[in-house]
């Protein structure tokens, strides 16, 4: 198992023999887990940073599915995976308040501990071990955006967006690790995205890398003077640009 020092948050609202048996089979695996109400792990999030929950849903934790929901959401912005066991009736019920899409994986009971910690494992260890940098591509173009994803997704993880509405939109449950933003667009341009960005807590620390297609000194001038993290020009060899944003990447130390 890759090594992950953090704890894993098992999140039952009913302590059973199924709690005793789930921190065994992940004691066994090496990893150290927490076995937390949902009103427990409010407070562990924030202090601890979890490596992962797992989500058992119960009659008494349905009742607190708009928690859960939350819960989720911030596991989202915060990169972490998220997984749900219960049965049919159950798991029909949370996903009337859960999307499904947003967890990593579900299992339904029956199951058996051993072989679910295992599968949870291995999940774990290879969501950790390929993680990729997330990069949200801002652009009004298609075109741009397909070929910043054929060059980029060897290394990255490239979310798409052709408007500023959509890029805020993904930004509200995600964190990217570095914004590519079009300084040209209709409707809501480059600098005013920026500037929305700048001035909200949530988002002001995101790095923005400005792509424009104009290298005159007016448009350079206009671009620097929004202290973005820098600007590359849509016109640049594409092999250059790649090692631009891996020398970003490696200039912060990630």
């Amino acid at each position: 198992m890759h090594e992950i020092k953090s704890p894993f948050l098992i999140l039952m609202e009913e302590q059973s023999y199924l709690a005793q048996s789930l921190e065994s089979a992940f004691e066994k695996q090496n990893v150290k887990v927490k076995i937390v109400t949902i009103a427990e792990a409010s407070s562990i999030v924030i202090s601890e940073k979890p490596s992962g929950y797992l989500i058992c849903t119960s009659p008494e934790l349905l009742k607190k599915a708009v928690s859960v929901k939350v819960m989720v959401d911030q596991a989202i912005k915060n990169k972490t995976p998220v997984f749900i066991m219960g049965n049919i009736d159950e798991l029909e019920l949370l996903w009337e308040t859960l999307p499904q899409q947003m967890v990593m994986d579900v299992f339904t009971r029956p199951i058996t501990v051993g072989d679910m910690v295992d599968n949870v494992c291995t999940q774990m260890n290879d969501f950790y071990q390929l993680k990729k940098h997330t990069i949200l591509a801002v652009d009004d173009s298609g075109i741009i955006l397909r070929k910043i994803k054929a060059l980029l997704e060897d290394t990255y993880q490239v979310v798409l967006a052709n408007s500023g509405a959509m890029a805020i939109k993904y930004l509200t449950l995600n964190t990217p690790d570095l914004i590519l933003l079009d300084y040209a667009m209709p409707i809501v341009d480059g600098s005013q995205i920026m500037q929305m960005l700048r001035e909200d807590p949530e988002f002001h620390h995101i790095p923005i890398i400005f792509l424009t297609g104009k290298n005159d000194a007016e448009t350079v001038k206009n671009v620097m003077s929004l202290k973005p993290d820098g600007y590359l020009l849509k016109s640049m060899d594409p092999q250059k640009l790649h090692a631009a944003i891996d020398d970003f990447f490696a200039s912060r130390g990630k």
